[in-house]
């Protein structure tokens, strides 16, 4: 049965017990979260009480035990009642007179024992009345009947309960109230924990400290009404309203008992959030079309988000609460043409902190914080986020979702060519909905944005399918060609989006007549496009401009293969252009940018020039991961709008038209060498030979200082440890197969060393190289060092006692005879090589270093 009830009511009537399955009394937290919470909802309640006004709570929920006993109570008093009758009946027949009076049984008395309400749902706001009441009483309000004071229990909290039985003890209240008057700047909270009757123990107790941090901030709220006269309050009639629902008047089990207290829960931040925009929206011009909006946040959209979402209904409000937050701000920063950005900067970082859905780490945002207010030339200014006009748009779009969903209408638009890989890896319409996509990245927020800017608008006149693909294709190619990572940039681009809008329906029309300004998007995207927008004027172009610019690599910028296409007029030529596009387009493909074996890479070097563009101080061969934008600008796209970008063109046109692959630019790769008179120190040759010297540069970066003195580098920084071309593909060259960092096991023609290794060195000075190590003889173990000299064509061989300390490092060879010389600086014996005698000295030097061990 569904009454509407007064907290006094209930109280009154009820013993209230918060059973063992309900958690502990949350709104006493201190976190910012709730502290945030618990301070609205007390202002509420105290101003309620200040101003005599009513506020309803909403609806709570339990069942209530100790009716048998009542009616058992009842059934013996109405027994007890006849006998008494026929007693005094006989009585006057005896002409005895006999009074015999029998009092009522109160309504909520059953022998003694008060009914029982357990709540299911309400645990925290009864709580909360509850302390309010008692602070009312504590101060004074007026109460004919003190058993509501004893009618509130954890009866499975120990603590708990002990804590409440002491809060309710008149003689305690009477203590502390005497304690107030002697110390007037103790607040209600130490007080009562300065009191005799409070246990150290239950500062432990989150339940008591939570009540305690309640109590505390009821205190403050009334602090503010100074003047306020708590004799007057009467508690029979404080405004506090619920709908109470008892189940056992349904006849429902224990076991449905406990299956929905295990999904009862705080009130979301989403349920706070709707409670306070309709309280803000109260007085706002337009009821009747309000309370349509209110009617469809909670069926129509709200449906919506749970058919779609792919998480369970704990998780609908987080989703549902995200989506509106988003369009929000991008409506408002896109439209805001007055509030500093800064002063929106903060809400941005707040609604759009986590990108895959975590339930632990969602934001909680303060409502008063969609509130921005700033000064302006002393004049204080104020912006609501969820205006009338935001919710206007909130609801459009909720709409359009709803539209596309119907008939097939979002596949009737064709869109497969536009809204697709590379760009967007997910439906557009689930954006928001998903667990990858909860907040999506700030370029798919910006596309969605100019995505419901014209779908929204589809019952205008001039709206047409071709005219969105046209509008899509173009806000894609721009968006995802500038850099839109931070705030500010996401701000600058949904405000680029608005103001293009204006001319949506035929954005290529204003592009082309010079109608509209770019404030924002990369500057050659957006002159890209324009020579786009007037090559699709012929529909022929359409397709071979769309391909290209869905290739997972060009990401929409094909400028270069535009540039390839011009014939000798300086005339775009179709034809050449669907050449070049398909050729470097299958170039490009994954099989051959990401061959282990860098086929692309080498197959450019075969090329007249160097193509190797420049990034920083260094040379970059290019990463073949497709990545984000900056790995793309910061790679390729450095080669094809560069000065070398026509060597591109120059590689295909050399293919003949021939079908590409692996092979085929592997076969060209080797006829090069075979056709080329290169001398093996040559680092082009080097280079197209070794492909692990490729590979080793993880961010295919080298340092050039000049032909002879070319670093491999892992990263960008020479100050980490790196190798030297030369040394690094003799040491690729030479080393054994199953030779490992732990073993470094020579090959057996240079014994009698036993290691065969590579070392690394840093910085500019660093002078890295291999070394041959293990060849012991008279208790000595020596080491040879090589090094490629960075003047000359040549290598220096370094002999040593292979000890720590330079001073000790002297032989008891003497190596002279050898060809080395020694050098006192380092006691280390030296010679150098001509680069292509390397292998037959060092296999000439191993033999007589035999020989010695074998007279030894």
């Amino acid at each position: 049965m569904n009454l509407t009830k007064s907290f006094y009511e209930i109280i009154n009537e009820y013993i209230i017990e918060i059973p063992i399955i309900q958690r502990e009394y949350a709104q006493g937290r201190t976190t910012k979260k709730v502290s945030y919470i618990r301070k609205r909802f007390v202002r509420d309640l105290v101003n309620s009480v200040t101003k005599d006004r009513e506020i309803h709570l909403g609806f709570i929920y339990g069942k209530i035990v100790g009716r048998e006993k009542k009616a058992l109570k009842e059934s013996n008093r109405q027994v007890v009642t006849s006998i008494l009758e026929a007693v005094r009946i006989y009585a006057n027949n005896l002409e005895l007179n006999i009074n015999a009076k029998i009092d009522d049984v109160q309504s909520n008395s059953t022998g003694g024992t008060i009914l029982k309400f357990i709540p299911l749902d309400g645990q925290q706001r009864l709580t909360t009345l509850y302390l309010l009441c008692w602070y009312l009483y504590f101060k004074g309000g007026r109460t004919n009947n003190l058993d509501w004071l004893h009618n509130f229990k954890y009866i499975h909290r120990k603590s708990a309960l002990a804590f409440c039985n002491e809060l309710a003890d008149k003689k305690s209240i009477d203590t502390l109230k005497n304690k107030q008057k002697n110390n007037l700047n103790s607040n209600i909270k130490e007080l009562i924990k300065n009191s005799n009757f409070y246990l150290k123990k239950w500062n432990k107790d989150t339940t008591v400290s939570g009540m305690l941090e309640m109590l505390l901030a009821i205190e403050k709220e009334f602090q503010v009404y100074s003047d306020f006269d708590f004799s007057k309050v009467d508690f029979e009639k404080l405004p506090f309203i619920f709908d109470f629902m008892d189940l056992d008047s349904l006849n429902q089990t224990d076991e449905l008992y406990v299956k929905m207290n295990s999904r009862g829960k705080q009130l979301s931040d989403y349920e706070h959030f709707k409670s306070w925009l309709q309280e803000k929206h109260n007085n706002t011009d337009g009821p009747d079309w309000l309370k349509l909006f209110w009617k469809k946040l909670d069926t129509d959209w709200l449906n919506y988000f749970w058919r779609k979402t792919d998480v369970d209904f704990h998780g609908l409000d987080d989703f549902y609460y995200n989506y509106i937050k988003n369009l929000a701000l991008m409506y408002c920063l896109a439209n805001n043409t007055e509030v500093p950005f800064e002063k929106f900067k903060d809400l941005d970082n707040q609604i759009r902190n986590v990108e895959t859905y975590d339930e632990k780490k969602i934001s909680y945002i303060p409502l008063e914080n969609y509130i921005i207010q700033w000064d302006n030339n002393g004049e204080k200014k104020e912006f609501f986020l969820f205006n009338m006009d935001t919710l206007r748009f909130i609801e459009t779009s909720f709409n359009t979702l709803l539209y596309l969903e119907q008939d097939d209408n979002y596949d009737k638009l064709d869109l497969d060519r536009v809204i697709c890989k590379p760009f967007v890896e997910d439906h557009i319409t689930d954006f928001f909905l998903k667990k990858n996509t909860f907040t999506p990245s700030r370029w798919n927020t910006a596309f969605y944005y100019a995505f419901l800017v014209f779908i929204n608008d589809r019952s205008d006149e001039n709206f047409s399918k071709e005219g969105l693909q046209q509008w899509l294709r173009f806000t894609r190619n721009t968006i995802y060609n500038t850099y839109v990572q931070n705030p500010e940039n996401f701000n600058s681009a949904v405000k680029q989006i608005q103001n293009l809008s204006a001319h949506k329906f035929n954005i290529s029309d204003a592009v082309l007549n010079g109608d509209v300004e770019n404030a924002f998007f990369d500057n050659s995207q957006f002159e890209e496009e324009k020579v786009k927008l007037g090559l699709l004027k012929d529909e022929n172009w359409c397709e071979p401009i769309i391909q290209a610019e869905n290739h997972l690599y060009f990401y929409g910028q094909i400028k270069f293969l535009l540039d390839f296409s011009k014939d000798g007029s300086n005339e775009y030529s179709l034809e050449d252009f669907i050449k070049y596009s398909d050729a470097v387009s299958t170039l490009y493909s994954e099989e051959i940018r990401l061959n282990p074996k860098k086929i692309l890479e080498r197959f450019l070097l075969c090329c007249d020039k160097f193509y190797l563009p420049e990034y920083k101080n260094d040379l970059i061969f290019c990463s073949g991961a497709s990545g984000g934008l900056r790995v793309r600008n910061e790679n390729w796209r450095l080669f094809f709008k560069g000065e070398n970008a026509n060597l591109l063109k120059d590689a295909v046109d050399k293919l003949e038209e021939k079908e590409i692959s692996p092979r085929l630019l592997e076969d060209n790769i080797n006829n090069f060498i075979k056709n080329e008179n290169f001398n093996k120190s040559d680092y082009k040759y080097l280079f197209l030979k070794y492909p692990q010297a490729i590979e080793y540069c993880k961010e295919t970066a080298i340092r050039k200082y000049s032909d002879n003195d070319i670093r491999l580098l892992k990263g960008f920084v020479l100050m980490a440890y790196h190798c030297e071309l030369r040394t690094y593909c003799f040491f690729i060259e030479n080393k054994m197969e199953d030779a490992t960092d732990e073993t470094r096991k020579a090959p057996d023609r240079y014994k009698p060393f036993t290691k065969f290794w590579y070392f690394e060195e840093k910085n500019t000075d660093g002078h890295p190289g291999f070394y041959l190590d293990g060849f012991k003889l008279k208790d000595k173990e020596y080491k040879l060092d090589v090094r490629y000299l960075k003047n000359s064509d040549e290598f220096e061989l370094s002999f040593y006692n292979n000890v720590e300390e330079k001073e000790n490092r002297n032989t008891d060879l003497n190596l002279e005879s050898f060809g080395f010389k020694f050098g006192k600086s380092n006691n280390h014996y030296c010679k150098t090589v001509p680069y292509e005698e390397l292998e037959s000295k060092l296999l000439d030097f191993c033999d007589k270093l035999k020989r010695l061990l074998e007279k030894d």
